[in-house]
């Protein structure tokens, strides 16, 4: 029973995914998600496989009775439709009031009376302990419903339009109604499921935009956040609920599930609080900020400090936000970035492990001046801000090397303006792959690639198409370069990218092994 309902949820989850990205594409007329589109619909279309092989599975061992199997063929007959509506949804020949309802009421909220069947039809499960769970799937369906709903808002301007703010409003109240109902009828260990994830960004600052709503605080009659912010803002806190969502399966059986489930929630807590270990402070230590502070300092900075793991995509915070916690990243890739209307980015820096993260924010209790998302799965230590704020004010150790952290990262982001804006897209790919060379020092002759190529061309300030064709001239020089890295023909083939910034951190720079001591650029006319 739970597998079935794991993977119901999955196609829940990715149904209610394609939703939203419907909703911007079509309430945009295209502007929006035209190249994201297609990726959401095989990702639907991987889940919807998965219970399509299973379901006959369910039938046959007596998960699903009867009235259940027919709404499981209902809900087939549904799903087998949604090329043709996809179809429509491309060409522009569906609006979003059909495309929400399509999803909603033929799809979406059939899969949710299926999982409350089947979780009921299960002698084991607590009754409470299910209908707790059936209001917490209603709660992230209003939310999946927020989604489609407030992005279709930002785009179209409707935030000022009476009628769609009390659709909006009533959507918050029904979300309100479920989390209060959730909470009433949860046990301990269903509790310390949402506790658990439920303290994210995304989490506060949705909240923070409701409490604005209702007291008329909001700017200009809508939220200040463009379309594709909103979306993945609420993808995260969607993304969050599904975790908790498949946690509370495990759950259902009640007080001897709840005694079983407490050594795996122990587990849990130790991946997803991460615990701040011995192994994690003997890296911190070596972290520049932290260089040279007394045991005390730093054993009291880091009980106020959490580490938390952060998947690909989940957001930091967003321009104009005022800065809460300073972090730092221990691995992992965080880009910062300035975004438009349009939904263009522009990547200012990408960060990696021992960066601070728009730091000066932080120190200056200035708002933020741009964004900042994970790139690449990462952990991250943050520091609660009046408190590492307060620190810098009384311990000079500290504060020395937060300004000399601060004028590092400003010396980098020149230099790094200036490699990317002033060279050729050859010279700038070169450049790019000598660095990361460099950095990892690991083999001498390949180089793994971070991030996905298009946050690369992004970055170095290409478009994809014009990054796509320089790869192929390296390429013809002899670079193998597949997805996820680049073997150079030899250990000389970069260096002829290579500049005095580069050189300086280079340990072969200034040896015999250097090929070209004096940083400057070959000949590079036969790429």
């Amino acid at each position: 029973m739970q597998k079935a309902l794991a993977s119901l949820g999955r196609v829940l989850h990715a149904f209610q995914k394609e939703r939203g990205a419907t909703v911007l594409f079509l309430a945009s007329k295209g502007r929006y998600f035209s190249d994201k589109l297609s990726q959401r619909f095989m990702d639907t279309d991987y889940a919807i496989e998965e219970i399509s092989s299973q379901a006959p599975n369910w039938i046959e061992r007596g998960l699903i009775d009867s009235s259940s199997g027919d709404k499981l063929s209902t809900l087939f007959e549904n799903i087998s439709s949604i090329t043709e509506n996809r179809h429509s949804i491309l060409n522009m020949q569906m609006d979003t009031t059909s495309s929400v309802g399509t999803y909603s009421h033929k799809i979406i909220g059939p899969i949710i009376d299926i999982m409350v069947d089947l979780a009921l039809s299960d002698s084991k499960n607590d009754s409470s302990c299910v209908s707790a769970y059936a209001n917490f799937l209603h709660l992230k369906e209003r939310i999946g419903r927020e989604r489609a709903l407030g992005a279709r808002g930002l785009v179209l301007g409707a935030f000022g339009n009476p009628e769609f703010l009390e659709n909006y409003q009533f959507l918050i109240s029904e979300q309100k109604s479920y989390h209060e109902t959730f909470l009433s009828l949860a046990n301990d260990a269903q509790k310390r499921c949402y506790d658990r994830h439920m303290d994210d960004y995304a989490i506060v600052r949705l909240e923070e935009m409701h409490g604005e709503l209702e007291s008329n605080r909001v700017a200009e009659g809508s939220y200040d956040i463009t379309p594709t912010e909103w979306y993945d803002l609420t993808t995260q806190k969607i993304d969050l609920m599904h975790t908790v969502e498949l946690e509370l399966i495990e759950t259902l059986a009640g007080s001897e599930a709840e005694g079983n489930s407490e050594e795996e929630h122990d587990n849990a807590d130790a991946i997803d609080s991460l615990v701040i270990e011995q192994r994690h402070k003997d890296f911190i230590r070596t972290l520049s900020i932290f260089k040279g502070l007394e045991n005390n300092v730093l054993d009291g900075l880091l009980r106020s400090a959490t580490i938390k793991q952060y998947n690909k995509g989940n957001l930091l915070f967003l321009q104009g936000e005022q800065p809460n916690r300073l972090y730092i990243i221990l691995n992992g890739w965080v880009k910062v970035y300035k975004g438009n209307e349009s939904g263009d980015e522009t990547i200012l820096q990408m960060l990696t492990s021992g960066d601070m993260v728009l730091e000066s924010a932080v120190f200056l209790n200035a708002p933020y001046p741009l964004n900042a998302q994970v790139s690449k799965k990462a952990m991250i230590l943050s520091l609660p801000a009046p408190i590492i704020r307060e620190q810098v004010k009384n311990n000079n150790s500290l504060a020395l090397n937060v300004l000399n952290g601060m004028s590092l990262h400003s010396q980098v982001l020149i230099q790094d303006v200036e490699s990317i804006r002033l060279k050729s897209t050859t010279e700038r790919v070169g450049w790019f792959f000598l660095r990361l060379l460099i950095e990892q020092g690991r083999v001498t002759n390949r180089v793994e690639l971070p991030y996905d190529k298009s946050l690369i061309a992004s970055y170095l300030d290409m478009k994809p198409e014009t990054f796509s064709r320089t790869l192929k001239k390296f390429r013809a020089k002899g670079f193998d370069i597949t997805k996820d890295e680049v073997i150079l023909p030899n250990v000389n083939s970069l260096c002829g990218f290579c500049d005095p910034d580069t050189g300086s951190v280079c340990t072969r720079h200034g040896t015999t092994d250097c090929p070209n001591p004096d940083c400057i650029p070959g000949d590079l006319s036969s790429y």
